[in-house]
């Protein structure tokens, strides 16, 4: 990939916000350290964004997550906790 666009990186990320959620978290672990993904000699911002549009770094949607609801364990309405009592009627 020659260059760059927002464009392609939105095929991936869907949204804008997403996309800028998604491109600073990604350049920030590349400042921090993260070993890119391709080679690159661009700054982070940069390899972060084509990073999002080959599809290499994406969102973990819920429904991708693995055992998230069978893990979520309700908590009844009966259920006291310390400190109920100054917010009792």
């Amino acid at each position: 990939m020659a260059r760059v666009t927002v464009e392609d990186s939105l095929k991936v990320a869907k949204t804008r916000f997403g996309l800028v959620m998604l491109a600073s978290q990604r350049a920030r672990q590349l400042l921090k350290g993260s070993a890119p993904l391709l080679e690159s000699k661009n700054r982070e911002i940069v390899v972060a964004l084509r990073e999002i549009a080959e599809g290499k770094v994406f969102y973990a949607k819920p429904e991708y997550l693995k055992g998230s609801k069978e893990d979520f364990k309700p908590i009844p309405d009966s259920t006291e906790f310390i400190g109920d009592e100054e917010y009792l009627e």
